[in-house]
């Protein structure tokens, strides 16, 4: 067991700790001052497999919505490296996975972040011991004086009742059963339709089947909850938690997806490229029907989302015992307005969409946790 100290600890180094260690280096942090942990073996590890196992060719934020605090970063690497009109997508400049990602790598380039980074270290517990956390995995135990979790929910998938055919697979699965020439998509979301397009362009015969008729949406929500004025009715609601997560639910968008997306797929549909069926798919045997339509059920791929976890089935279990800390009546930790749910403990992502709102698992939900837990770190910055 290897020990290590550290001032901030970041633990998950998706979009979010990417996100919150660049916005902490470009606000005066010290590099030095910081670590990263990550259960993968590179920085944005995830991110990228899984964005590239759907053939991802937009992303569904903004321009302005990337690692960077400054909010035209994107546009002026952009500018800067000669990438065409096309990396930008319809009026809001929905930027192009390729662009995004190489962005990504020249920020974490330049402020030399592989450096501080630890990988294939999946946590197993955290304690408090005095002032400093003990952060433990299999083979280190990290003591920090502040820790941020932005882990993602990348590991509890949700599978419809009838996954248990052995056949069928969540898309993110880490299983390596072999593609078939006759798939079978589950799901109406941008994953989903990405993921058809991706499938049909191998040549596959592709039958996508869908709740219902495929619906418009350029955002995971409305534009507005990502600024305070949109949000002014979610902040009245104050700790009413219940209320917020209905609030949240009603407010996201699952199951939809940008316009140009959802006229790709159509038009697929109308050329007869790929099978379209809408209904409730259910099992007989190993065979799926959609009312009474036998699905082909050689390969089935779920794109059926990802849940957030409960936080006592999580490395976090030991600190909450510990501590005693506070859960929502929705199973969700109370955060104050910083993100904070103990002192130097914060949380970004699921666990703080009662807090940030419906874009809290977005791109943009790390950039505002960023704006909240930053400044809580570098306060004689913030007092200058």
């Amino acid at each position: 067991m290897t020990d290590l100290s550290t001032r901030v600890l970041i633990i998950g180094a998706g979009v979010h700790g990417m996100t919150l260690a660049v916005s902490y280096l470009e606000q005066g942090g010290a590099l030095e001052e910081l670590l990263l942990i990550d259960a993968h073996d590179q920085l944005l590890k995830n991110w990228k497999s899984q964005t590239a196992h759907i053939e991802m060719s937009h992303l569904r934020s903004t321009r302005v919505h990337h690692i960077s605090s400054n909010p035209y970063a994107l546009k002026q690497f952009a500018a800067a490296n000669d990438y065409g009109s096309h990396h930008f997508k319809d009026t809001f400049g929905r930027p192009s996975l390729a662009l995004f990602n190489d962005h990504c790598d020249q920020v974490i380039a330049d402020f030399n972040l592989r450096s501080r980074f630890l990988g294939n270290q999946p946590v197993s517990s955290i304690k408090r011991s005095g002032n400093v956390y003990e952060v433990t995995t299999s083979t280190r135990r990290i003591t920090a004086e502040t820790v941020i979790v932005s882990t993602g929910q990348s590991s509890s998938m949700h599978l419809p009742g009838f996954a248990d055919i052995p056949t069928c697979r969540h898309v993110f699965s880490a299983n390596d059963q072999q593609e078939q020439s006759n798939v079978t998509v589950v799901g109406g979301g941008i994953t989903a339709l990405h993921y058809t397009v991706s499938r049909h362009s191998k040549g596959h015969d592709v039958t996508l089947v869908t709740k219902r008729t495929l619906e418009v949406s350029q955002f995971d929500a409305d534009r507005s909850f990502m600024g305070p004025k949109g949000l002014r009715a979610f902040h009245q609601l104050e700790e009413n938690w219940i209320e917020k997560r209905d609030f949240v639910k009603q407010e996201r968008k699952p199951g939809t997806s940008p316009n140009d997306l959802v006229l790709k797929v159509k038009r697929l549909v109308q050329l007869g490229k790929i099978r379209h069926i809408i209904g409730e798919a259910v099992r007989d045997g190993d065979q799926l029907f959609v009312d009474g339509i036998a699905l082909p059920s050689d390969e089935i791929v779920c794109c059926t989302g990802i849940r957030p976890l409960h936080p006592k089935e999580t490395f976090l279990r030991p600190l909450m015992e510990q501590l005693d800390l506070p859960l929502t009546p929705c199973g969700t930790p109370v955060l104050d307005a910083s993100l904070a749910w103990t002192d130097n403990f914060y949380m970004t992502g699921a666990y703080a969409d009662l807090i940030v709102g419906p874009f809290a698992r977005a791109i943009y939900g790390g950039q505002e946790g960023a704006r909240r837990i930053i400044p809580r770190l570098l306060p004689a910055r913030k007092n200058a």
